[in-house]
Order: C-alpha cells, then sequence, then structure tokens
C-alpha cells in the first residue's frame, strides 16, 4: 500500500510563509520534504513522521521533545534545526537544506578512501558528536548515510538526529516506535534491546564507519538484519582485512578498539578517540613510513609463510572466537623491489615491551611500539623474541613465557612482523584489574585447570597488568577484597581484544559477592552457681 502524499497537509500546518516544493525522500518512518521560506527566501527540508503509523502519544511528544533539545546543539559539523511544528495530524522539524552527497553515496561511487581523506572527514564528526554528548544526547545510528559532505566545501555535518536518546532519559520515556539503530553498524547492546545505552554506542558506530572507508565494506555483512545482528555479537572483527600496506597498525588498533563487543572497552568519549587519531597521525608524520614514499611493494599471498611463527590462511567460513587471535600473529610481508638495502620491521601489539636478538645484538621494543633494523638485502635472516615478562609481589614474573622467531630465507626490500596475543598461533590473553573499590584487592588468574596468584595487591583506583596466559574457554580471574568478598570474571564473557589480548576486569562493589555469614557459635550451658553454705547462726545473730 502507497503512503499518502502528506505534502497538502504539511503546508496548510506550515503556513502561508512557506511553499511545500518537493518530496526529497521517504523512509520507514519519516518523510524529508524541501520547503521554500518564502519571507526570508531560503530553501529549507521539513522531517515528517508518517501519518499512516499509528504513533503513540509518549512517542510523538518524546520525538517533540528531542527534537527541541537539538534544537539547541550549535557546531559547525551538526546540521541545525530551526523549528518544531505540529498540526493537521503531522509532527515534523525543519532544518536548512543542504546540498551535497552522503558519505555513503561517496562510498558506493568511489569504495574505499585514503587515510587522509577518511581521518578529514571522521574527525569533524567525532568532534561534532563529542558536542552533542556534553549536552547530554546519543546519536545511535551513526552511519554513512547519515554523513552529509556539503557541495563546494566538502564540510561533513552529521544529520538525522531524529532518533537520539537522553543520556539521562528518565524511565517514564517510552521507546516504542523509535529505531534503535541500523543493522550494518549497531552496537552490540543495541542489538540486544539494552536501554541503558550510552555515548559508546555512537563510538562502535564510528569503527564500523572506519573500517568501511578504509576497506570499502562493513566489517560484518549478510543476508539479512538476524545474520548481520549475530555476526556484531558473536564474531571478531575481520582484522586480516585491515591489516594491509593502507592502513598503518596504529590506524588498526584505534578501530579496534571502537570496536569492541562491550562497552568498557572501548574510548570512554568520542574526544578521546579524536586524541588517539591525531596523536597516531602526528606520530605517522613524525616518523614516515617508506612504503609510502613510492616505493613500489607488492603483498605475499596468504599462505606464504614469513616467519617461524605459523602463517595463517585465509578460508571462506567464519572467524570466531579465539581463532581470530591467531590471525595477527604475524600480519606478513611487505617486499620492496627498488631497495638496494633491506630492513626488517618489528611491530610489537602486546602490553609489554619485546627482546629482540639478531646476529647476537640484542634490542628492546616496547609496548605498544615499532623498531626498524637495517639487515643485508637478499640474504637469510632469522631473529628471536621474547616478552619482558612483569612482576608481582616478591618481583616474581608474572604469566607464562610468550616468545617467537621471525626467519625469511632471503630478504629482499622490507620485512615487517607483527607481535600480537596470538604470536605462535597460542590463544593468549592478558588481564587488566582496575580496582574501583574503596579496598585493596588480591587477584588470582584460573586457566588450563590452575589458579595462579599474582602475590600482588591493587590499591583502590589504581591498576594491575597481571602478564599473559593462555585461553580457553574457562579462563577467569578471581579478585577479593580485605572483606574477603569475591568477583570472579570470565575471559572470554568480559571480551578478549583480539590484537593485545587485554582483558580490562573492572571491579566494582556490586560485582563483589560478600563471604558467606558464619552462623554465630552457640552460647555455652551456664555452669550451676554453687549453693552458698550459711551458718546458722549468721541469720539470727547480727555480726559486727
Amino acid at each position: 500500500m502507497a503512503a499518502p502524499d502528506q505534502a497538502p497537509a504539511l503546508a496548510r500546518a506550515l503556513g502561508r510563509q512557506y511553499r511545500v516544493v518537493r518530496l526529497l525522500g521517504r523512509g520507514g518512518f519519516a518523510e524529508v520534504y524541501e520547503v521554500r521560506d518564502e519571507d526570508l527566501q531560503r530553501r529549507l527540508a521539513a522531517k515528517v513522521l508518517r501519518a499512516d503509523i499509528p504513533w503513540s502519544q509518549a512517542t510523538l511528544a518524546r520525538f517533540k521533545q528531542e527534537a527541541r533539545a537539538i534544537a539547541r546543539l550549535n557546531h559547525p559539523n551538526t546540521l541545525p534545526i530551526f523549528f518544531v511544528g505540529e498540526g493537521e495530524g503531522l509532527v515534523f522539524y525543519v532544518m536548512p537544506y543542504c546540498e551535497g552527497r552522503t558519505l555513503g553515496d561517496l562510498l558506493r561511487a568511489d569504495g574505499a578512501l585514503s587515510v587522509p581523506r577518511a581521518l578529514a572527514i571522521i574527525e569533524p564528526i567525532l568532534d561534532s558528536l563529542q558536542h552533542a554528548h556534553d549536552h547530554g544526547l546519543v546519536h545511535r545510528d551513526v552511519k554513512p548515510d547519515n554523513i552529509l559532505i556539503e557541495a563546494g566545501t566538502d564540510r561533513p555535518l552529521l544529520v538525522d538526529f531524529g532518533i537520539v536518546k537522553y543520556l539521562d532519559g528518565g524511565a517514564g520515556n517510552t521507546q516504542t516506535g523509535f529505531i534503535v539503530g541500523t543493522p550494518l553498524y549497531m552496537s552490540p547492546e543495541q542489538a540486544l534491546g539494552r536501554h541503558d545505552v550510552d555515548a559508546r554506542a555512537d563510538i562502535y558506530g564510528i569503527g564500523v564507519m572506519l573500517f568501511q572507508m578504509l576497506t570499502g565494506a562493513p566489517p560484518f555483512e549478510g543476508g539479512d538484519s538476524q545474520e548481520i545482528v549475530t555476526r556484531h555479537l558473536h564474531e571478531p572483527v575481520p582484522v586480516s582485512t585491515l591489516s594491509s600496506d593502507r592502513v598503518p597498525p596504529w590506524l588498526t588498533t584505534v578501530i579496534l578498539r571502537c570496536l569492541a563487543k562491550h562497552p568498557d572497552d572501548r574510548y570512554p568519549s568520542a574526544r578521546a578517540v579524536l586524541d588517539a587519531l591525531r596523536a597516531g597521525r602526528g606520530a605517522a608524520v613524525a616518523t614516515p613510513d617508506p612504503s609510502a614514499a613510492g616505493v613500489a611493494v607488492r603483498r605475499l599471498e596468504d599462505d606464504t609463510p614469513t616467519a617461524s611463527m605459523p602463517a595463517v590462511r585465509r578460508r571462506g567460513g567464519r572467524r570466531r572466537g579465539m581463532v581470530a587471535l591467531g590471525l595477527v600473529a604475524v600480519v606478513g610481508a611487505l617486499w620492496a623491489t627498488a631497495q638496494p638495502e633491506g630492513s626488517l620491521v618489528v611491530y610489537n601489539r602486546l602490553t609489554e615491551p619485546i627482546a629482540l636478538t639478531l646476529d647476537d645484538t640484542g634490542f628492546t621494543v616496547p609496548a605498544a611500539d615499532s623498531l626498524r633494523l637495517p639487515v643485508p638485502s637478499r640474504h637469510p635472516l632469522e631473529a628471536h623474541w621474547a616478552m619482558v615478562r612483569p612482576t608481582g609481589g616478591h618481583g616474581r614474573p608474572l604469566g607464562a613465557e610468550v616468545e617467537g622467531s621471525i626467519a625469511s630465507e632471503r630478504v629482499k626490500g622490507e620485512l615487517r612482523a607483527v607481535v600480537a596475543a596470538g604470536a605462535g598461533g597460542q590463544a593468549r590473553f592478558s588481564p587488566l584489574v582496575v580496582n574501583g573499590t574503596s579496598r585493596r584487592l588480591a587477584a588470582a588468574v584460573i586457566t588450563e585447570g590452575d589458579t595462579l596468584d599474582c602475590a600482588c595487591s591493587v590499591a583502590p583506583g589504581d591498576s594491575i597488568r597481571l602478564g599473559y596466559y593462555p585461553l580457553d574457554l574457562t579462563s577467569s580471574v578471581r579478585v577479593r577484597d580485605t572483606t574477603r568478598a569475591t568477583g570472579k570474571f570470565n575471559a572470554l564473557l568480559t571480551g578478549v581484544d583480539s590484537v593485545t589480548g587485554v582483558v580490562v576486569i573492572r571491579v566494582t562493589p556490586s560485582s563483589l559477592v560478600p563471604p558467606p555469614m558464619r552462623p554465630a557459635p552457640a552460647p555455652a550451658p551456664a555452669r550451676p552457681r554453687a549453693t552458698e553454705r550459711r551458718d546458722p547462726l549468721r541469720a539470727i545473730l547480727p555480726i559486727h
């Protein structure tokens, strides 16, 4: 059944000052019309809720309430709302008419964007989101079709705030009739129907958009909405798609953190993502990548081993669970064809430094850093690395040993190796315990049937890294405070970062279970008091 033409009713509701020009677009819940302001001689756009949908009064009230809140936003990269209106059975808001095309149109036409072009779009949008979040609003539908690229200026604009919700909205605000996101860009908590969705859902949407902008496709696709949502909930991010010479490792790290399944593992704010992007871009300028300096390079096939750590072949099936940890153990090699000298570049994606040995010479690669070493071109190479383990109580090393080798029979140009949590094909996790309680905590790691006490103490407000451990389905961390209240956190359910292996254990008072109350000991039976022997004369004769 065709939707009714709402233009005549909209024209009557707007009044004689405005003229409805044409229908610009129709969605499942609303229509957008071009409107002419005859008095001020300007072009406007009116978004109107479809009248053929039986909206509840609570939903209509919420729409108007939130539209008025959005109208108070004032940011150069947010398309503003001029006013909210109601009449002739319609509810609508009016905004500027903006010539241009959406980011979705751009990606469909041009495919993947360059890193500078993608950052030029995403950084102003992050600033716009932070402005909205500061005003207590979260968008919840961040996607390419809601980013408008203004014609003539290339200014990106965040649009379609029609589905936002208040970050501190009361329980009386119903969500009936409102979209909660688009499946391709929907955060896991939205997919689960959570009512406490906050600004970190927008961070997830930013991660999906960045992934698509740099690779040409979203990370999770499927035949229908249910399949897409299931992948968002359960499948790891396809890291290998980002592992190319086009996407620098620092940017891959930012995207993966945005796409963490659990909101606590993402960046806490849009500003934090923006800071990470600017820091990574600044570091890249200070240390340029020679592969971008006009050197002709080619990638080896996925099944060509470049290190003694097993190369992982890409298979047609889905990547699940712990398999993703092995996918990034070694990204591969990039070989230059015009360099007379060779080089080895080692990227350390672990949370601890690694000690690297090459030709009997030792080097240190700090955590989340890289090291470039010159090596003879067209010669074999063999290097060994070992992670420097953190220490716990009494200076005892924490966690298991993590080590591996990098080897090539004939170096030609540049050889790159990425050391990550799945090095050597072994799935690992690294607990980071954050004490959000008012008492000191003790921690122990349970893995492969063993309980390993770190013999350490975490002060209130402090945190500690516990090293790396083999990851299995039962891997968990147990914490206990000074009152013996205990909490247990399963690593996989809490969320394992597919690159670093980090599991953030945020301990709060509510996550600890008090020890069981011991029954009070029964009182000892009263001993019978000895009968006092009295002198019969004492009862009748006073004693002075």
